[in-house]
């Protein structure tokens, strides 16, 4: 896992308190609109304890849209009808029983935080699988369940009557996903409160792609990708972030790479990048 899951540069402090090993994993599910314009019409967790990999404490909830109408491609995604919303509270009374854990994890965290306003660290899982599990072919939620794969016998009680792109159920897969990915990444870092810094870092940044999405090169393998390509990505305007990223990451991996090898042979190194 060289490089894909570096070290954060941590301040010392005589004050600091031990990493709290509990992520409330959360999902939602909403109206389908741009993010200005869209309602969450339902919440689901779940509680991972990262010592002990343990899933506990499942919530969910609907929300009452106030109003927004749900998108037809939405509603056939997560199958949630109007007369399941009836009754349902508000979002600011329904997304209250989830505050107060110390960190959050969703599988698009750059979807969910937004949407539910809930404070404290937030993990990507879309992001860290990109990183703990570089080689599988697909990175969505059910892709990941499927090629990870992942055991989810120990959660099927909590699936029961559920199905993918309802609240819950994504938040368990994503529950067992995270522990997948703490079991793969947890190895290289010192202690649990290194792994989270780390695992955060990562969140915030660009996803850190395996195959580009689009372009002359879409779908190949970024090793096979020639640097010429790469660096033509990071000088050019208007390209997506996470494909800007990936090509400096590269980039980067390559050139010491280079200086290694350079080292060891003796041979003149070629210009920094």
């Amino acid at each position: 896992m060289a490089g894909y899951f570096p070290p954060v540069a941590a301040t010392l402090s005589l004050f600091a308190e031990p990493a709290r090993p509990l992520v409330r994993v959360i999902d939602t599910e909403t109206a389908g609109h741009r993010l200005s314009e869209d309602a969450v019409i339902e919440i689901g967790s779940v509680d991972l304890d990262l010592s002990t990999g343990e899933i506990f404490n499942p919530m969910q909830t609907f929300c009452d849209p106030a109003g927004v109408l749900i998108e037809p491609g939405a509603r056939r995604v997560h199958k949630i009808t109007d007369d399941m919303l009836a009754g349902a509270p508000p979002f600011a009374e329904a997304v209250a029983a989830f505050a107060g854990a110390p960190a959050y994890a969703a599988q698009r965290a750059d979807f969910d935080r937004p949407r539910l306003g809930l404070t404290g660290r937030w993990l990507c899982t879309h992001k860290l699988a990109l990183r703990a599990f570089p080689e599988v072919r697909a990175h969505g939620l059910q892709s990941l369940v499927k090629y990870v794969p992942l055991d989810l016998s120990s959660v099927r009680p909590l699936l029961c009557a559920l199905h993918p792109h309802r609240a819950l159920y994504d938040a368990v897969c994503t529950a067992v996903l995270l522990r997948a990915i703490a079991g793969a990444l947890m190895a290289d870092c010192a202690d649990l409160g290194d792994f989270l810094e780390r695992a955060e870092k990562v969140s915030l940044e660009p996803a850190l792609l395996t195959k580009f999405r689009s372009g002359k090169h879409k779908g190949e393998l970024i090793s096979a990708v020639p640097d010429a390509y790469l660096e033509w990505l990071v000088a050019e305007k208007g390209v997506d972030p996470d494909a800007r990223f990936t090509a400096k990451h590269h980039l980067k991996l390559r050139q010491a790479r280079r200086m290694r090898l350079g080292k060891e042979v003796g041979a003149p190194l070629g210009p920094p990048l």
